[in-house]
C-alpha cells in the first residue's frame, strides 16, 4: 500500500485562495499567514512555527505547522489522515504535555499534507519534533481498529470514514524519514512575488 498518494494538478489548482475584492464589502481579505510562505519549498516531513501571539492574560499561543508530506507533490489518504488525527490528538499529549506547554488542538490542513498544532506555550521545535516521532511510534502499536478512539456514529461525524493501515503507514513514513524543521525566514515569499499572485 502507498504511503501517500500522487498529487494530481486538477482545473481548479490554478482558482487563487482569495478574491482581490471580497463579495460583501468591496474589502481586500486579509492574508493569512500560511499562505505567506513558499510551498515549492518547504521540506517534510517537517515543524515550523506558523504563529505565536499572546492572550490578553499574558498566556503565549504557539500554533505549529506539522507538515507530512511535501506540497503539490504528496498527499495524505483521506481515511488515514483521518484515523491519525483520533490517534494524533491523544498520543502527542502523551508526549508533549506539561513543562510549560499543553496543547489546545491538533487539527488536519485541508490540503491533506499535515497538520495545524495550537498549543499554550512555547516548545522549540525539537521537542516538537520528538514528541510527533513518538507519537507516531504509539500509532503503530495500536493492535485493532476497534482501538481507534472516538470510533463511533456519536462521537465521529464520519465514523466509517477510517483506515488504520494506512495511518500507520503514514506514520512508518514519518519514522523512517525523520522530522526536520522549516525556517519561516527561509520560506518567506518576497513581496513581490505576493503582489504577482493578486494577493
Amino acid at each position: 500500500m502507498r504511503v501517500f498518494h500522487k498529487f494530481r494538478p486538477g482545473p481548479q489548482t490554478l482558482v487563487h485562495f482569495y478574491f482581490k475584492k471580497s463579495l460583501i464589502g468591496g474589502d481586500q481579505m486579509p492574508l493569512l499567514d500560511s499562505f505567506t510562505v513558499d510551498h515549492t519549498r518547504m521540506e517534510a516531513p517537517a515543524v515550523r512555527v506558523a504563529k505565536t501571539m499572546n492572550t490578553p492574560h499574558g498566556d503565549t499561543i504557539t500554533v505549529f505547522d506539522l507538515r507530512f508530506c511535501a506540497p503539490n507533490k504528496e498527499v495524505m489518504p483521506e481515511k488515514g489522515i483521518h484515523t491519525l488525527e483520533h490517534l494524533f490528538a491523544g498520543f502527542m499529549r502523551d508526549h508533549l504535555n506539561g513543562n510549560g506547554v499543553e496543547i489546545i488542538d491538533i487539527s488536519p490542513m485541508g490540503c491533506r499534507t499535515g497538520f495545524y498544532m495550537s498549543l499554550i506555550g512555547q516548545p522549540d521545535e525539537q521537542r516538537v519534533a520528538d514528541a510527533w516521532k513518538a507519537a507516531m511510534q504509539d500509532v503503530l502499536k495500536v493492535k485493532e481498529q476497534n482501538q481507534i478512539p472516538e470510533l463511533n456514529v456519536y462521537q465521529c461525524g464520519t465514523y466509517e470514514m477510517h483506515s488504520l493501515d494506512e495511518a500507520q503507514d503514514i506514520a512508518r513514513h514519518i519514522i523512517e524519514r525523520g522530522v526536520g524543521v522549516n525556517s519561516n525566514d527561509a520560506l518567506a515569499l518576497p513581496k513581490e512575488k505576493l503582489q504577482e499572485l493578486h494577493l
